[in-house]
C-alpha cells in the first residue's frame, strides 16, 4: 500500500522486562524427559480512556482477537483523546483572556509544545502482523498517523519433568536406585528459564 512509506519506525520505549541490547541469547535445548510450559505474559492494568494524558491509553492485540472490534475500541480511546485536548486548549484560552498575558501565553506555549497522545497497539509473537495490518489501516485515515516501535521483551517460561524410566535410561534398576535417580534428574533441570520474545507497539496519533 502506498501508505506504507510514510509509517514511522522508532525504537521501543523502554519498559520492564525489555532486553535493552535487542538481542536473544540461544536457550539451551532440554533433555527428552522434560518440556516447557509457557505463562502468559503479565500486562499491567489498563488505563481508564478517561484518565489524564499522563497515562498511556494501551490496546493489547492478540492472533485472536477481531480486526473490527480492535479499530472500534481504538477510535473510541482517539474519541476521549481528542475531548481532553479541546478542553485543555479551550481551558487555557479562557485563562489567557482574564489573566496574566505572559504567563498564559507561556501556558499556551506548553500545551502545543507538549507530545501528543497516543493510542499504543502491543502485539508479540505471532499477534505483530495483525497490530501492523491495524497499524497500516490507520494510516490510510485522514485524520490519524502511525509510529512503529519494535523491541523484545522477557517472558518466563516452567521446566517441567515428564521422562519415563525407558526415556532416561533407568528401566530394569531397582526401585531405589530409580528414587535416587529421580532425584538427581529432578534436581539437574532448572525450574523456569528466561527467553525473550519480538514486541511490537503500534501508536496512533490524532493530526
Amino acid at each position: 500500500m502506498e501508505s506504507t512509506a510514510h509509517m514511522e519506525t522508532l525504537p521501543a520505549a523502554s519498559e520492564v522486562g525489555q532486553n535493552p541490547k535487542g538481542k536473544s541469547k540461544k536457550l539451551t535445548r532440554l533433555p527428552d524427559y522434560a518440556r516447557i510450559e509457557k505463562r502468559p505474559l503479565l500486562h499491567p492494568v489498563l488505563s481508564s480512556p478517561y484518565s489524564s494524558a499522563q497515562n498511556q491509553k494501551v490496546v493489547y492485540i492478540s492472533s485472536k482477537t477481531p480486526f473490527i472490534s480492535a479499530v472500534k475500541r481504538v477510535r473510541s480511546l482517539l474519541k476521549q483523546i481528542e475531548k481532553r485536548s479541546t478542553q485543555s486548549h479551550t481551558a487555557t484560552k479562557r485563562r489567557k483572556a482574564h489573566g496574566n498575558g505572559v504567563t498564559d501565553i507561556a501556558a499556551m506555549a506548553a500545551v502545543d509544545e507538549k507530545d501528543p497522545e497516543e493510542v499504543v497497539l502491543k502485539a508479540t509473537g505471532k499477534a505483530i502482523e495483525k497490530a501492523l495490518n491495524l497499524g497500516l489501516f490507520f494510516q490510510g485515515q485522514e485524520d490519524c498517523k502511525v509510529r512503529i516501535r519494535t523491541g523484545s521483551v522477557a517472558a518466563i517460561d516452567d521446566i517441567v519433568p515428564i521422562g519415563t524410566y525407558e526415556q532416561t535410561g533407568m528401566d530394569g534398576v531397582d526401585d531405589q536406585a530409580k528414587i535416587e535417580g529421580s532425584k538427581n534428574i529432578n534436581e539437574a533441570l532448572p525450574e523456569t528459564r528466561i527467553r525473550h520474545t519480538s514486541v511490537v507497539e503500534v501508536a496512533i496519533i490524532l493530526r
